[in-house]
C-alpha cells in the first residue's frame, strides 16, 4: 500500500526536522557549538552582563550558550515552532535568554547591544536590497562600537554536498545536495523527503520550505561594501569560525566577517 503524501511548509514542519532532529543527530554538534561561542565571545570582546542579540537564533543552542558565559541574550527565529523548542530548552536549562518570533527585515531594536551575531550562514535569505536592510536594522541595533558577526560559507570553497540518507527520530531523512548557481550567486534550497514511520506518510517540501533554504552568496569584497554602505567603520575578515583566528583566503573553512559600529 502507497504512503499517503503530504508537501508541508518550514514551520509547520521541516525547521523543526532539521534543526532539532537532525542537527542533534550530527556526531559532535555540541562541541562544535561550544567552539563557536568561545571564538565569538572572543572576537567580539565580549564581557560579563553585556547585551548580544542572536539573529535566526533557531532552537537557541547557542543563544543558551552564550548566556551560560553571562552574557545577556536575546534570541528570535522566524519559525514559531523553534522558538518555542528555544524556550523550552532555556526553563529546562533554568537559564534566562528572551526569545521571540520574529523576522530580521523587521528589527526595531536602537543601540540597545553590544554585539548581534548571525551564525550558521544564516545571512542571504532574501534579495539584494532586504539583505542589506538586515545589516541596516543590525546596526541601528548595536551601541557605538558594537560588533556584528556573520558567519557565511566561503563562496569560493562550497562544500561538496551529496545525497544522503539519515536515521532521525520517527523516520528516515532523505536530503538532496545544495545546487549552486554560479552565475546567481545563489545556493539553492535542496529538497527533501522523510518518511514518516509513526503517521505511515512520505512529507515532502512545499514551495515555502524550498526557498527558506535559498542564500544568496557574497563575496568578501561585495559584504565589505554592503557592510560599509551601512554604516560599519571596521571590517575583519577570519577564515574559520572557531580559535585560534585564522586569516581569511580563497581556500578558508568559513568566511567568517566582524563588523564595528
Amino acid at each position: 500500500m502507497p504512503l499517503e503524501k503530504n508537501e508541508l511548509g518550514w514551520d509547520e514542519f521541516w525547521a523543526e526536522l532539521f534543526r532539532v532532529r537532525h542537527r542533534r543527530s550530527l556526531q559532535g554538534i555540541a562541541e562544535y557549538d561550544k567552539m563557536v561561542v568561545d571564538f565569538c565571545i572572543q572576537v567580539l570582546d565580549l564581557k560579563q552582563n553585556q547585551f548580544i542579540l542572536d539573529i535566526a537564533c533557531g532552537a537557541g543552542d547557542h543563544s543558551i550558550l552564550f548566556s551560560k558565559n553571562g552574557l545577556k541574550v536575546t534570541g528570535f527565529d522566524l519559525a514559531q515552532s523553534l522558538v518555542d523548542v528555544a524556550i523550552s530548552r532555556a526553563k529546562e536549562e533554568e537559564i534566562e535568554v528572551t526569545f521571540y518570533k520574529g523576522d530580521m527585515r523587521d528589527l526595531t531594536f536602537s543601540e540597545n547591544f553590544h554585539a548581534a551575531v548571525l551564525l550558521s550562514h544564516s545571512f542571504g535569505f532574501f534579495d539584494h536590497e532586504e539583505n542589506k536592510a538586515v545589516l541596516e536594522k543590525s546596526h541601528e541595533a548595536l551601541v557605538d562600537g558594537g560588533r556584528l558577526l556573520l558567519d557565511l560559507i566561503n563562496p569560493y570553497n562550497v562544500p561538496r554536498f551529496a545525497k544522503t540518507w539519515t536515521e532521525l527520530e520517527g523516520g528516515y531523512l532523505l536530503s538532496e545536495p545544495h545546487m549552486l548557481d554560479a552565475q546567481a550567486g545563489m545556493l539553492k534550497g535542496r529538497p527533501a523527503t522523510f518518511i514518516d514511520i509513526e503517521d505511515s506518510r512520505l512529507v515532502l517540501m512545499n514551495q515555502d520550505a524550498l526557498s527558506n533554504n535559498d542564500i544568496r552568496m557574497y563575496t568578501a569584497l561585495e559584504i565589505k561594501e554592503l557592510l560599509e554602505d551601512v554604516g560599519f567603520k571596521k571590517i575583519e575578515f577570519y577564515g574559520q569560525n572557531k580559535l585560534p583566528r585564522m586569516p581569511y583566503s580563497r581556500d578558508s573553512e568559513r568566511m567568517v566577517v566582524v563588523a564595528t559600529k
